[in-house]
């Protein structure tokens, strides 16, 4: 085949339906017109039929072709307006049957997509709305496991800016929190732990986009709820504990100092002995239950009453309260406050109490090693209480604020416990850690 002729019907095929109708009409009237003029010579009456029913045919061949002209005008714009997504256009009728049925199958389809466009936005809206204003942490992945939507909550709870997330993977980001997060499995709820102590519940879910589960993760916060847990049990084992102490103590005590009262019936020669004996039983009884009357006062523990408070001169006061205990201890205590003393909102005699704790803890920590303390404060609010003892062992460092949980041989487990208490109460951040060579308790205020 020759070039030119598959270029020609090339041509045609990529034609419209309309040109090539036109083209048609043409060809077929020409041929016919050419038949006309060979009659002409034979038959004048049937050479001017011919030419009425070439013309009949001419207009009515031009009519159809306009109709279909008119019709692909009419496809070709809502198929211009379908690519450009416009929904809130609608066309008028055009005045011939086709054409405004057309219009009218287009016209009632653009107004069903145009209220489910609008439903679906309103619905995706609102849906980022709550996701925004969610307390619950909440991470949407890629089909790749990057992350390509992740609410303030979430950013809130593994201490990285949103901006730094977007379009990353979890295990990228040298975080406790994101390590555990990016080794969820699916449909698994899981209870994570971080280093300042704060506990939640993760979840690596999915739903479906474009036909494909797309994963996505649900943090949730439990510190509250646990330590809610934790209080109520322990409530009720010292409130059972300190009903029947006191009451078993009472009855000792009344018994202890009716019994002194009878000292001149004691034999002379075993009298000093018999009375101390009885103040010392005395004693020992009034410790107990000032024991039990301590871990009351824990359950006890009043909300906050919410203060200003300079915190270079909290700590100042603190130190001097312990002063003469590092003294008898032969441990330095050190202290690096800044400049300007940072200003916090807090329970003035709780965190004083809070602050005794953590010292005390650091000062006997320190007493075997004869090492340092030091109280260092800075901006924005932090206090962080360093020392050189003897540290925490890893395995227990988890443990260290369980209610009764003590490493001392005279320890109650009720100091840290109160700290706790009183930290969580005014939503301070804080963190106990032991480093190479250093134990530190930091926090944020």
């Amino acid at each position: 085949m020759e070039p030119y002729t598959e270029d020609l019907i090339n041509t045609v095929l990529i034609m419209s339906i309309k040109t090539r109708f036109l083209i048609w009409i043409i060809v077929i009237h020409l041929l016919m017109t050419s038949g006309c003029v060979l009659i002409f010579r034979t038959n004048l009456i049937w050479f001017l039929c011919s030419l009425v029913f070439i013309a009949i045919s001419a207009v009515i061949s031009l009519w159809i072709w306009y109709g279909l002209v008119k019709s692909d005008r009419v496809s070709v714009t809502c198929l211009e307006m379908l690519k450009e997504q416009d929904f809130s256009s609608r066309l008028r009728r055009v005045g011939y049957p086709e054409g405004d049925r057309m219009i009218e199958v287009y016209n009632r389809m653009i107004a069903e997509l145009r209220k489910q466009r609008l439903q679906i936005r309103g619905k995706n809206e609102f849906l980022d709305l709550l996701i925004e204003a969610s307390s619950m942490g909440i991470i949407i992945f890629d089909f790749d496991m990057s992350i390509t939507s992740v609410n303030p909550a979430a950013a809130k709870f593994l201490k990285i800016s949103r901006s730094k997330l977007i379009g990353h993977r979890l295990n990228e980001f040298d975080n406790i929190l994101a390590k555990t997060l990016s080794n969820l499995s699916q449909n698994k709820p899981y209870l994570a732990e971080t280093g300042n102590f704060n506990r939640y519940r993760c979840s690596l879910l999915s739903f479906i986009d474009s036909g494909f589960n797309r994963p996505f993760i649900l943090i949730e916060e439990i510190t509250h709820e646990l330590i809610a847990a934790e209080k109520q049990a322990s409530a009720k084992v010292i409130r059972t504990m300190s009903h029947e102490v006191n009451n078993t103590l009472s009855s000792i005590n009344s018994n202890l100092s009716v019994l002194l009262g009878f000292e001149n019936y004691f034999p002379e020669n075993l009298r000093p002995d018999i009375i101390r004996a009885l103040q010392l039983s005395i004693e020992r009884s009034d410790n107990l239950c000032k024991l039990v009357s301590d871990f009351s006062d824990i359950v006890k523990l009043p909300p906050p009453s919410i203060t200003p408070l300079k915190l270079n001169e909290l700590v100042k006061n603190t130190v001097n309260l312990m002063q003469s205990d590092f003294i008898k201890a032969d441990v330095k205590c050190t202290l690096q406050l800044s400049d300007i003393s940072p200003l916090i909102n807090a329970d003035f005699v709780q965190i004083e109490q809070a602050l005794i704790n953590i010292l005390k803890n650091a000062l006997e920590a320190s007493i075997e090693t004869k090492g340092e303390v030091t109280v260092t404060t800075s901006h924005p609010a932090t206090l962080i209480i360093r020392d050189t003892g003897c540290g925490i062992p890893e395995e227990l460092q988890d443990k260290i604020f369980t209610p009764f949980f003590t490493t001392k041989p005279s320890g109650q487990g009720i100091g840290l416990m109160l700290v706790y208490e009183i930290l969580i109460n005014h939503n301070f951040a804080f963190d106990l850690q032991t480093k190479e060579g250093f134990t530190e308790f930091k926090i944020t205020f």
